[in-house]
């Protein structure tokens, strides 16, 4: 099986580990004689180009190293990455995939799709303006317009905006005061500032000085959606030094996936504790 990700090209993502947690994967399923079926199964790391053009191309290589492919991440190669596995009668697994791609009969998306959730959500607040705000990577751009198309099809008035690099390295914020009247919802497709994300991190601190922090706006983090992020009992030391990002997520309102049996920290520990992954792993920093 390969596993498909921007690991040597986004630092975050390359903080997910995807050798250690594809190697955790294989040996419990090899364990267990009702999940593999007499199978042995194996994995191998994929890296995938931060850029659209390049991760497509890159896809064409995969069919001799692989039977299966977990990935890609970024969801404008979906529709490539769908048909060649159906050619190759392949199974390809992507949560990244956004929307109904017909004819891809070996796609399996292994859990709702974003819009999906999102959308009852706003219902149930009756938010009907929304914005995407998209970081700048072809990755973030992808998963923003993508996100755009499926609220839009389900009837929602969506503005896409684009975070643009000015100098210095620094990000500015566009104005998002044009926006239709409020309360309105701005879905951040870009890393969570939780784990790291410095964009995200930027345009909160300059909501926090606009004003734009007070209820008037709700900030939703897109990447939460697509995995449990520990929330319970659990610090968060970006938040803890610094006042104003402090100050700027009580409007921030996260939707992720409930783990309630164990969290991601603690199950990363236990397998830690069990040798099944190196010792000097810190959950924390996964």
């Amino acid at each position: 099986v390969g596993v498909m990700g921007p690991w040597t090209c986004d630092p975050l993502l390359a903080r997910a580990l995807p050798e250690v947690a594809s190697r955790l994967a294989v040996a419990r399923l090899n364990r267990d004689p009702t999940l593999n079926e007499g199978y042995w199964w194996d994995a191998v790391v994929l890296a995938e180009a931060c850029r659209t053009p390049q991760a497509v191309t890159g896809l064409l290589n995969t069919e001799r190293y692989v039977t299966g492919l977990v990935g890609p991440l970024n969801p404008a190669t979906c529709g490539a990455a769908g048909l060649l596995a159906t050619a190759w009668n392949k199974p390809l697994v992507s949560w990244a995939c956004l929307g109904d791609v017909e004819g891809l009969d070996t796609l399996v998306t292994p859990m709702p799709e974003p819009a999906a959730v999102l959308h009852p959500v706003l219902r149930f607040f009756r938010w009907a303006h929304v914005a995407v705000l998209s970081a700048p990577q072809d990755l973030w751009r992808e998963v923003g317009q993508g996100l755009a198309q499926d609220l839009r099809a389900r009837g929602l008035p969506v503005t896409v905006l684009r975070q643009a690099q000015g100098g210095g390295g620094r990000w500015v914020v566009p104005t998002m005061t044009h926006l239709s009247s409020p309360p309105a919802v701005v879905v951040m497709c870009m890393h969570s500032v939780l784990l790291g994300g410095e964009e995200q991190r930027v345009l909160l601190e300059k909501a926090e000085d606009m004003g734009m922090t007070d209820g008037t706006y709700v900030f939703i983090p897109y990447d939460a959606l697509t995995f449990p992020l520990p929330y319970h009992r659990v610090p968060y030391p970006v938040l803890a030094n610094n006042t104003k990002l402090r100050l700027a997520y009580d409007a921030v309102l996260t939707i992720t996936i409930d783990s309630p049996e164990v969290t991601f920290h603690e199950a990363l520990q236990q397998a830690k504790e069990a040798y099944e992954i190196p010792a000097h792993i810190n959950p924390t920093q996964v």
